[in-house]
């Protein structure tokens, strides 16, 4: 071996320690295997954090617009008091309407053959979340405030434009980050995603601790003031909206030239893509599947200090948020935490293992106090143990299945596979949706 060195000059030299030293960290099969994480470990392009920020900025509308939807309920519960029918069942028929719009929004652009524009993908979503953004703002002005039977068709329509918007950013964002080979990239549009999930129940807490009035009297002085927190809600997410479509115009010249486009029949993609990525696909599903379906409790769960006399914090207006929260941060937390985990690269059987060992969590949801039956331990065991550790593992495991692609699969595939991937993240949401209306009914 060391005759095969003193021959070579001192450039090849190098380049064949650098592939030895990375054979002996990673097991390669061949190689194709070799020159694909000699790319990762930056040889062909150098991490940027601006390029990172940038995503992360562009990750943050992908959940904002819904959350902020979401978040919204103790408003439209207001406006929807005259209806007991629409009060009843709208937050059931915003979850069936936005992951049904979300799932055929993918379905359809994963059967176009034509080459996607990724990067025209993303700006049509970006505007949606804005427009989206701006129309509910404008919705929640008093002088444009209707009937309850014409206001609730309106926030469905802003339901499905949210859902559609999320169908191509879920698409697009991930075959785009995966498109520049570095890993950390997709992480952080999952972290800009994450942290969109707990800033606007950080602000339903403070509002309602700021505003007391306004969640839990039902004078018309509270309704005024609830508007105008909700116009304030909506503002912030037209903020972040811009915000994304200005770190999206950042990012497109940096993108590069594209590889060569191969047309695929829908069915020999998914054929391609689900034996490439058959562990990393399977994770990512059951994460995104099992968090949708513990979704059913969080609204269920309430403190077991009794509401009459408890404190505004543990009122369940307050307390629900609190618990999204914790869940949320957990969920960030673990996003960051994907990133420094490369050893899991190496090992996507093991990310399968442990995003379906998840499920243990579902008893210990049924351990806390749903319905007022009494808790195992007391807040501290849902808040912490419960709501956080899943946020944690969420994070965790789902960025480190979307971060491997650049690494699994070729370069010239690196889009194509990301767009599979965010796909599996779209269809494991929509099936624990539909699984978490069926557990809400037993």
């Amino acid at each position: 071996m060391d005759r095969d060195l003193g021959s070579r000059s001192d450039d090849e030299v190098t380049y064949f320690e650098q592939r030895a030293l990375l054979a002996e960290e990673i097991e390669i099969k061949d190689d194709d295997d070799l020159d694909r994480f000699e790319a990762v470990k930056g040889d062909t392009r150098v991490f940027s954090l601006s390029e990172y920020f940038a995503f992360f900025v562009m990750g943050l509308p992908m959940m904002w617009i819904w959350s902020m939807i979401i978040q919204a309920a103790p408003y439209f519960q207001r406006r929807f008091a005259a209806n007991a029918t629409i009060l009843r069942y709208f937050q059931a028929s915003y979850l069936v309407f936005f992951a049904t719009t979300m799932f055929l929004t993918t379905v359809h652009l994963n059967r176009q053959r034509e080459q996607p524009m990724y990067t025209h993908r993303l700006w049509r979503a970006l505007c949606g979340y804005v427009a989206v953004a701006t129309l509910l703002m404008l919705s929640a002005f008093e002088m444009l405030h209707v009937r309850a039977e014409i206001y609730y068709p309106f926030t469905l329509v802003m339901v499905v434009m949210t859902g559609m918007a999320n169908g191509l950013s879920q698409n697009a964002a991930f075959a785009f980050a995966a498109g520049f080979g570095r890993t950390e990239y997709a992480p952080a549009v999952m972290t800009g995603e994450a942290l969109a999930g707990f800033i606007p129940s950080s602000i339903e807490i403070i509002s309602a601790l700021a505003f007391p009035t306004a969640y839990f009297d039902a004078d018309i002085s509270g309704h005024s003031q609830m508007s105008s927190l909700t116009i304030g809600y909506f503002f912030s997410a037209l903020l972040v909206g811009l915000a994304s479509l200005g770190a999206l115009a950042f990012l497109i010249p940096r993108s590069g030239a594209r590889p060569p486009f191969k047309a695929y029949e829908m069915t020999s993609v998914w054929a391609r893509w689900s034996s490439t990525l058959k562990w990393p696909a399977l994770a990512n599903f059951s994460c995104l599947c099992i968090s949708s379906v513990s979704s059913v409790f969080v609204t269920k769960i309430t403190s077991v200090v009794p509401k009459d006399g408890a404190p505004t914090l543990l009122r369940p207006e307050a307390f629900i948020p609190l618990s999204i929260v914790l869940w949320n941060i957990g969920d960030f937390l673990g996003s960051l935490v994907a990133v420094s985990s490369r050893f899991l690269i190496r090992r996507p059987f093991l990310i399968f293992v442990l995003s379906l060992a998840r499920i243990g969590f579902i008893p210990m949801y049924l351990m806390c106090n749903i319905d007022e039956r009494g808790s195992f331990a007391g807040d501290w065991f849902y808040l912490i143990c419960v709501q956080f550790m899943f946020g944690v593992t969420h994070g965790w495991l789902s960025g480190a299945s979307m971060m491997g692609v650049p690494v699994w699969v070729p370069e010239e595939d690196r889009e194509e596979a990301g767009a599979f991937m965010g796909m599996t993240l779209v269809t494991g949401l929509v099936a624990g949706s539909i699984l978490g209306l069926i557990v809400s009914r037993v």
